[in-house]
């Protein structure tokens, strides 16, 4: 499928994080996306994925109108993830192995740094939000997800959450046509 007007299209996620979320925890919520992929090759030997062409992360306020609050000393990595976390479709924390939020999990769509303005102890006034990009998937090479779950996880730093906020995520998506071997690979690789 064409990168284009025609074939892509958005779906999202949000959540809030707490203030107090603890320093080293996990937080996430599921999407859905079993109504846009079918895993099973039909008799014709394709099966329909969902291409992910870029991701976009947003901190705010809880109202989604206005910039995260400039005394926030937390931070943490955002990412997308498919596969059964152990989230549902509401917030939850969830233990998680180590280096699930890194490059070296091959079921990372995406992910990103955020780092409010007085994390360690920073006390620029007014502070500086920073938001470091770690991964993400391109138009030219999407990740292309043939399990029916994606996950937005927040990882908290090893600062806790001192503010409310709200973390949100929207992704470029088209639906795509896979044969068999190509749809074999991604549900074996794609396992958590």
């Amino acid at each position: 499928m064409a990168y284009d007007l025609k074939n892509v299209f958005y779906i999202d996620q949000q959540f809030d994080i707490a203030s107090g979320t603890a320093a080293g925890s996990e937080t996430g919520k599921t999407l859905d996306i079993s109504s846009y992929i079918d895993p099973v090759a039909t008799n014709r030997s394709t099966g329909v994925g969902l291409a992910i062409y870029k991701v976009h992360f947003d901190w705010s306020d809880t109202t989604g109108n206005t910039t995260i609050d400039d005394g926030e000393k937390g931070g943490g990595r955002a990412a997308v993830i498919v596969g059964d976390l152990g989230y549902t479709g509401t917030t939850a924390t969830v233990a998680m192995n180590d280096f699930t939020l890194s490059n070296s999990n091959q079921n990372l769509v995406a992910s990103q740094d955020f780092f409010g303005p007085l994390y360690g102890g920073a006390s620029a006034s007014p502070g500086m939000v920073q938001e470091l990009k770690i991964q993400m998937p391109s138009m030219e090479v999407p990740y292309v997800a043939v399990r029916d779950t994606l996950n937005l996880v927040w990882g908290q730093a090893l600062t806790a959450q001192t503010t409310t906020a709200n973390i949100s995520v929207r992704l470029e998506v088209a639906q795509i046509k896979l044969g068999a071997a190509v749809l074999n690979q991604l549900l074996r690789t794609q396992t958590v």
